[in-house]
């Protein structure tokens, strides 16, 4: 029993070939989930599901038949599978999150509105790009909100010179720890499709985002689907302002370490209020 054991192991901690695996991620009531993060644990592999909630992921020769392949979803629990056990069945089923929404009662309490982050564009900005064939990419920034704030809003900048037929945005929320993103805030996606650059507006209002007691937001977006023009090479970024604080974003992937540098997205939240900021 012994020998069989080891010999168990030792199968379980040799590298397999290097290969594609592709399957679906669908929820117990046999409904697609569209882009959910799918990531090699420790290792800088990733992908994510399509609208449709299919997946393809090469699977390195790095790997171990014991790593886990990590699927993550606003919404969902996360779910890890071996890569010998996505490699037997590459279809996935997410569980939902049972929803625990604190109800905050705003009845007869007046709230103010305000616009954090920057009103208009800087004469002196950078571009923050987005690689159109890496959709687990993420870029976002750091804002300081007051004690009681809702979200009605998110507005950012997409540089003049990107060329795209038309893309599709998902927005991302988290809590800050550390000063990097901590924990997700969404219990659903966010997404934005646009053909135009300038100026985009992300309508909050129907999500009811409403956040008590948090000194700052992180918020981030991600390439998650593009059109390219026909003969023209694609092109997407986000102007940024070079600042002192490190409230610039980015990561590879969604088991990626995130990294902050100095600056912030051309971008703002417009929010009401009924507490001061901290």
């Amino acid at each position: 029993m012994k020998i069989v054991s080891v010999l168990g192991a030792l199968l379980l901690s040799i590298s397999v070939y290097s290969q594609k695996i592709s399957g679906k991620v669908i929820n117990e009531n046999n409904e697609v989930v569209s882009y959910c993060s799918v990531s090699l644990e420790n290792i800088n592999t990733s992908t994510i599901t399509d609208i449709n909630g299919n997946y393809s992921i090469d699977i390195p020769e790095k790997a171990k038949k014991s790593d886990y392949i990590i699927f993550e979803s606003n919404g969902y629990e996360d779910k890890k599978v071996t890569v010998e056990g996505i490699t037997s069945d590459a279809n996935i089923t997410l569980n939902k999150k049972a929803n625990a929404i604190q109800e905050i009662s705003i009845i007869g309490k007046k709230t103010k509105k305000d616009v954090l982050g920057y009103k208009s564009r800087p004469m002196l900005t950078f571009s923050k790009m987005f690689d159109q064939n890496v959709p687990t990419i993420e870029q976002g920034q750091i804002f300081n909100i007051y004690k009681w704030t809702k979200l009605n809003s998110y507005n950012f900048y997409i540089i003049p010179s990107s060329k795209f037929k038309e893309i599709t945005l998902k927005l991302n929320i988290y809590s800050v720890k550390n000063n990097v993103p901590d924990e997700s805030l969404l219990q659903e996606n966010i997404i934005l499709k646009t053909n135009t650059t300038g100026w985009q507006t992300i309508d909050l209002e129907k999500y009811k985002l409403i956040y008590n007691d948090l000194d700052q937001l992180a918020i981030t977006l991600q390439l998650v689907e593009n059109i390219p023009q026909d003969n023209v090479d694609f092109v997407f970024g986000i102007s940024a302002k070079k600042t002192l604080s490190k409230d610039l974003l980015f990561r590879y992937q969604s088991q990626g370490k995130w990294e902050a540098s100095g600056g912030s997205f051309i971008s703002n939240i417009d929010i009401n209020y009924m507490k001061d900021k901290k």
